[in-house]
């Protein structure tokens, strides 16, 4: 998990620098500091938020595909201690 935040926190990081830089170039309408930081820190956690949520899926999709293998690998030693129980060779290689 704090690996996950971390890599959402560089994330962040990487794409407000250059949104930063932009609003520093523009020199018609400059903000103020305190404006450009609002607006940096709310796209960081912007950011961050779809990250995470990002992470999360994925996470939890590994989650269902791992319990979906292990399902289908307990059929399968079912299916053969059933067939060594009946005296069933057939399959067998």
């Amino acid at each position: 998990m704090r690996k996950q935040t971390l890599l959402a926190l560089a994330i962040a990081a990487a794409v407000a620098v250059p949104s930063l830089m932009v609003a520093q170039q523009d020199t018609t309408h400059a903000p103020k500091g305190t404006t450009v930081l609002k607006r940096a820190g709310k796209e960081t956690k912007r950011v961050a938020k779809r990250t995470s949520k990002a992470v999360s899926k994925g996470a939890k999709d590994t989650g269902k595909q791992a319990k979906r293998t292990g399902k289908s690998l307990k059929r399968a030693v079912s299916r053969e201690e059933r067939q060594e129980a009946k005296g069933d060779t057939a399959r067998k290689p």
